[in-house]
């Protein structure tokens, strides 16, 4: 994978061929959904006043760069703050019309941050911070660790006692700049008055390096080209996080525990409104779900979209409630927020076609978790638990490039839906597998969806348009599970011992399929595919793949192997 390409935008794009390209591929992010959020169009639209590189001390006399954007009058204002390590100057953030869909922002909105031109028109201050040892402040780089949170508590501290705020203090960012808010938040410094977390994973080891046990290729390209080709002049040094990473394959290891988030959630009473786009498989979506659910805020909002997540991120549609959630809790704003359901989710029926659904928790109350059982013999499910014993195999070698896989290296299981059945929430498949050479099993497990004449049926997901419904994976000597922490729905595999099997031994495996939104319709098949490889390059890659030889699976009355669906 060129993660050059994944992780560089091209920074100069000669105006008319970027209009070319995006009136070429406009159709790519044509919304089939009808949508009536708009951002309500200010009484009175502030001019803009920057500062760059102003030096703001932290607790320990590091001083970080901090670029601010702010109404030019007088006045005070409420704030915007963003806290990360990609580079506040690295302006503008251009992105790939076709790749990132079409992007509407600034020449001051950075990578994955609140664009200032929009937040001070509508009357409010945008500050974007450079994390130690980044873009142009001090220190050591700490990604990830206690220190950025508590340098996060000095920023919001300091930005309230400006003489152009209020003292009011909102966080706002994606990805890495949700990711910092957890930890921030849990600190409850005094003037934050709410979050906006943009897709932020949880748990770095499952949702971002260890894909159920299995090393993702993700951390390599994204340290390099994210990371250190944005370290400061003055950076005092860093921790080599993918070597760090490979090194230490059990949860236990001291850097995650450096790096926890999880533990600190329920911490957190800040307001929040919480959004990751549903197909962010490999990455977010896991984990910004749980981390909705474990805050102990009172008040909060789950949105889960289908549409590419920059594109979305900076939408008319998403910027709506997020101002609308901002006015509220940093202006004292009637703005309609606390009439706006708790999750608020688009269920996908193909690539940027679904409807807007709402619901009044996470999981959605309602549901019933039904079993399909696998047949073997046939390659089908069903609701009927099958009695016959039958065993189906696939060569599970590694390849050079997934694309190239045959029918031979994998098992697709089939279901027809007599009625029209829509599934919200996690998928569980619990399988007996064995495997004739190894001492170890990589399972990599999709959900598809076919029309009635089997042609797939794609969605917007990590590899672009032609993603799947929804992803899984296993390394089978990693199958423990903690009891604690699992669920009838979700397992929960405890990543802190390696369990080696014999050649020909059936084991028992309880895979954890990321959180999805899908509806098929009368006749449209569910598609459950189980190989020995990546089904989607992107983000979801994987390497060091321990595979050897066939993977049998097998289905009778003893061994009950089925997938379990969420039917809402």
């Amino acid at each position: 994978m060129n993660f050059k390409i994944i992780f560089m935008r091209s920074r100069f794009l000669n105006p008319l061929v970027f209009l070319v390209i995006l009136l070429f591929f406009g159709s790519c992010s044509q919304d089939d959904t009808t949508i009536t959020d708009i951002p309500d169009t200010p009484t009175e639209e502030f001019t803009l006043k920057i500062e760059n590189d102003i030096k703001v001390e932290m607790r320990d006399g590091v001083e970080l760069a901090v670029n601010i954007y702010r109404p030019d009058t007088e006045g005070t204002f409420p704030v915007i703050l963003s806290l990360g390590p990609y580079g506040k100057d690295d302006l503008p953030a251009e992105y790939d019309p076709v790749e990132d869909g079409n992007i509407n922002v600034s020449e001051y909105a950075a990578f994955e941050v609140s664009d200032p031109d929009f937040w001070v028109k509508n009357g409010y201050v945008v500050i974007a911070a450079d994390s130690r040892g980044t873009g142009q402040s001090d220190g050591k780089l700490n990604i990830f660790e206690d220190q950025e949170a508590e340098d996060y508590y000095d920023l919001i501290e300091w930005a309230a006692a400006q003489e152009w705020s209020t003292g009011k203090v909102g966080l706002n960012g994606v990805s890495i700049y949700g990711i910092s808010q957890w930890k921030a938040a849990a600190l409850n410094p005094p003037h934050l008055n709410a979050i906006i977390c943009w897709e932020g994973f949880t748990d770095p080891f499952r949702d971002g390096f260890y894909h159920g046990g299995i090393p993702s290729e993700f951390i390599d390209g994204w340290f390099q080209f994210r990371i250190l080709e944005s370290l400061s002049p003055t950076n005092a040094g860093y921790r080599d996080l993918p070597a760090e990473v490979a090194a230490n394959p059990l949860v236990s290891a001291s850097i995650y525990q450096d790096f926890n988030i999880s533990n600190k959630l329920s911490k957190i009473t800040v307001p929040a409104y919480i959004a990751v786009s549903i197909q962010d498989h490999g990455l977010h979506t896991r984990g910004t779900i749980n981390g909705f659910q474990a805050i102990s805020s009172q008040q909060k909002w789950l949105e889960l979209y289908g549409r590419k997540k920059w594109e979305f991120y900076y939408s008319d549609d998403a910027l709506s409630r997020q101002k609308r959630f901002f006015d509220y809790f940093l202006k004292d704003i009637d703005s309609g927020i606390l009439n706006q359901p708790t999750v608020r989710y688009e269920l996908r029926e193909a690539y940027y076609k679904g409807d807007i659904e709402t619901a009044s928790n996470w999981p959605i109350p309602g549901r019933t978790l039904s079993k399909l059982y696998l047949d073997t013999s046939d390659s089908t499910l069903d609701y009927t638990s099958v009695e016959n014993a039958s065993h189906i195999s696939y060569d599970a070698t590694p390849l050079e490039d997934p694309e190239l896989i045959q029918e031979s290296q994998r098992v697709i299981f089939k279901h027809t839906f007599t009625k029209e059945t829509n599934i919200v929430g996690s998928m569980k498949l619990k399988l007996f597998v064995s495997t004739d050479q190894a001492n170890d099993i990589d399972l990599f497990v999709g959900i598809q969806k076919a029309d009635t004449n089997g042609n797939i049926i794609y969605f917007e997901g990590p590899g672009g348009s032609e993603g799947q419904v929804a992803s899984g994976w296993l390394r089978v000597s990693k199958r423990a599970l903690d009891m604690s922490k699992s669920t009838e729905e979700i397992p929960f595999h405890s990543h802190n011992v390696i369990e080696p099997i014999l050649p020909n031994q059936i084991v028992e495996v309880e895979v954890e399929i990321w959180p999805t939104t899908v509806k098929y319709k009368a006749g449209e098949q569910l598609l459950l595919v189980i190989q020995g490889n990546d089904i989607v390059e992107s983000q979801e890659s994987h390497k060091d793949n321990v595979n050897k030889g066939n993977t049998t699976i097998y289905s009778s009355d003893k061994y009950q192997s089925y997938l379990q669906i969420p039917i809402l």
